[in-house]
């Protein structure tokens, strides 16, 4: 028997939080799902210096958890470790399954995010873990006056080359291009931290070693010219696509795989709404997923109300 809720929120991030936290306080019956524990990508951020409230800046961890508190102290129930597997839609209801529980639903929203993306080079899956990471603020640590390399050149990029240069020996940034994509600001701090150094014009094409990382090669872009950089980590920062393959053709989806919605962030599903990072967007920052969420939150409940 299927556990039943007006309103499931998938996802535990900023946008799935704060629409948990609306759909309440509208006296909504609100379930939130989430695959590991609240908080979302933001938690792996070691300093959020862009969102509205803190001049000083705060750690990802510590925003998320503010989030996660203000939406349990509204009353906002939320299950963890619950990884949803497939949603199906039967014209009234939603039936949601996760690995371990069915749940049903009159609404839905997606909040699920995004995950990196990954290089697809010889190496990278067999080094997982053993040199290769996707979030330095997770294992930078392990890499104390080592010598690493970043991939990418946006803010994730930038963000974490400068939190990684508080702890290991040097930071090589390769970036496929002879410019960053990162904010101004960012840039402008990394150009002045004497452990950074870039390597333009420049894509990953092999990561090897013996039990761990040992070498990076890369190929210019211009010439075609390879050469090897010593490191004994690789950072991977070259996009990300969105954790929304369980919603089969409930969705609309562009040709990278985030969801279609419209004004309101309605799919072409009734009822079945989609907030923050998973949607096609143009921007992906912890303020456009609250705006999302509080948008989507507000519309699923007139929705409900009118269901009821």
């Amino acid at each position: 028997m299927a556990e039943f809720h007006e309103a499931i929120i998938i996802g535990g991030g900023p946008a799935g939080l704060t629409a948990g936290i609306y759909l309440v306080r509208g006296g909504i019956d609100t379930l939130l799902l989430e695959r590991i524990v609240p908080g979302g990508t933001p938690v792996n951020t070691d300093r959020v210096e862009n969102y509205p409230g803190f001049p000083e800046g705060i750690s990802g961890r510590a925003l998320m958890e503010r989030f996660t508190s203000h939406a349990q102290s509204c009353g906002l129930a939320i299950k963890e470790f619950a990884e949803v597997v497939e949603v199906s839609y039967t014209g009234n209801t939603f039936l949601i399954t996760t690995t371990s529980h069915q749940f049903e639903s009159i609404g839905l929203i997606i909040a699920t995010g995004t995950e990196p993306a990954k290089m697809n080079i010889p190496g990278e899956r067999e080094f997982v873990g053993m040199g290769i990471s996707y979030c330095a603020t997770c294992d930078g640590a392990f890499f104390k006056n080592m010598d690493v390399a970043v991939i990418g050149g946006g803010d994730a990029a930038i963000e974490e080359s400068l939190s990684l240069a508080k702890i290991v020996k040097k930071v090589y940034v390769v970036h496929r291009r002879d410019r960053l994509r990162a904010q101004k600001i960012l840039q402008e701090r990394a150009f002045r931290n004497d452990k950074i150094m870039f390597l333009w014009n420049k894509k990953p094409i092999e990561i090897g070693g013996t039990g761990q990382v040992e070498y990076l090669i890369v190929e210019d872009t211009l010439t075609g010219e390879r050469t090897t950089v010593h490191v004994s980590g690789v950072f991977v920062y070259v996009g990300s696509r969105p954790n929304t393959s369980f919603l089969g053709n409930l969705v609309e989806r562009d040709e990278a795989g985030f969801i279609v919605t419209d004004g309101n962030l309605c799919t072409k599903t009734k009822g079945l709404f989609v907030a923050g990072d998973a949607r096609k967007k143009t921007l992906r920052q912890i303020a456009t997923a609250v705006g999302d969420g509080a948008l989507a939150a507000v519309n699923l409940e007139r929705y409900i109300v009118e269901e009821r």
